[in-house]
This record gives structure tokens, C-alpha cells and sequence, in this order.
């Protein structure tokens, strides 16, 4: 599943795990706020289900979101992270047994992750920051442009230049807006 917009949620941070940082957002609401929404996110995430088949609880998924937020403003920010949000990854990563696993998406062969016992959701969720961690160019991670945006992407892109968490969202509205300041001031 692919696209920025699924079941009305943003994925547009290029990873896993600032998709899940972007699922609370000024202007679209918090998606974790209700089992629904936090099954509804799983399922947009194409995340498989938990090894149960029953959804995890909120309670962890926020708290773990939180601790990644806080660790995506000091990655940003290029300064030492607190130990406690540090702490709270690992302890996703030590409850569970991740493996690689070759996956087929989108037609392409890539490498995933499978993970066994304790809460596979947030299990893959960390171990997608602790892959990203070892290996990130602190520049390509960064907030959109737009004034009243919140949401946080990696720009992939060879020059680095990407400005908008999605063109089709914030920059086209700077497009518009530009627009009709350019022409306001030749009319």
C-alpha cells in the first residue's frame, strides 16, 4: 500500500517510524487518540497485526510515539537526546526477536523485518528508527515548510532540497498562495 494519504492519514516522512511520529498533527488531529484510530493506522501502516490478532494497546503506542517525537526534534536539532526517550525505544527493541526477512513491495524485492512475541507493531516500529539511527544524514531529516504544518519527513531526494512533507499538501498551497500574491501586485 503506498501513497501519502491513506484512510486520511499522512505517510509522507519516508519512514515508518516518522509516519508513526506524524500521526499526530496540528491540523488532522491526533490518529492514536482511539483503539479505532490506532487499528485503522496498523492496518494504513500495512503493518501485519499483532502476533495475538488483537490490537495493541494505545497506552504504549503513545508513549512510544512520544519518545520518538522527542528524539526526532533532537536528531533535527543535531543535540544530545534525553536518556529516558533513548530508554523507552529499548525497550521495544528488548522485548522482541527481529529478524530480516526478504518481502516483496511493490514489486520490488526489499529487506523487512519479522518480528516474534511481545508487540510486534511497536517492535517493528523501533527497530525502523534503530536501522534509520545507525545510518541517517542528519541534513535530509526536517519539518515541512508550511506555517501551519507538523509534519516531519527524510528527504530522499540527491540535492536535498524538498521543502513541503508533500507537494500535493502544504506545497501547493505556498503555490497558490504565491500565485495570488504575484498576481495581486501586477493586477
Amino acid at each position: 500500500m503506498t501513497g501519502e494519504l491513506r484512510d486520511g492519514m499522512p505517510f509522507v516522512g519516508g519512514r515508518l517510524w516518522i509516519d508513526f511520529v506524524n500521526s499526530a498533527t496540528a491540523t488532522m488531529g491526533d490518529f492514536l487518540e482511539t483503539p479505532d484510530g490506532w487499528r485503522r493506522w496498523i492496518a494504513a501502516a500495512d503493518l501485519p497485526p499483532a502476533a495475538t490478532g488483537e490490537v495493541p494497546d494505545v497506552g504504549p503506542a503513545r508513549d512510544l510515539r512520544t519518545a520518538l517525537a522527542t528524539l526526532l526534534a533532537h536528531l533535527i536539532r543535531q543535540t544530545r537526546p534525553p536518556q529516558q526517550a533513548i530508554d523507552a525505544v529499548n525497550r521495544h527493541l528488548g522485548e522482541v526477536a527481529v529478524r530480516k526477512q526478504l518481502q516483496i513491495r511493490d514489486g520490488v524485492l526489499v529487506i523487512g523485518a519479522a518480528t516474534t512475541g511481545g508487540n510486534d507493531v511497536l517492535a517493528a516500529i523501533a527497530q525502523d528508527f534503530a536501522d534509520f539511527a545507525a545510518d541517517f544524514e542528519p541534513h535530509r531529516l526536517r519539518h515541512c515548510s508550511g506555517p501551519d504544518c507538523t509534519l516531519a519527513f527524510y528527504d530522499t531526494a540527491r540535492n536535498a532540497t524538498r521543502r513541503w512533507c508533500s507537494m500535493a499538501l502544504c506545497g501547493n498551497r505556498h503555490k497558490v498562495k504565491t500565485h495570488r500574491a504575484r498576481k495581486l501586485v501586477c493586477d
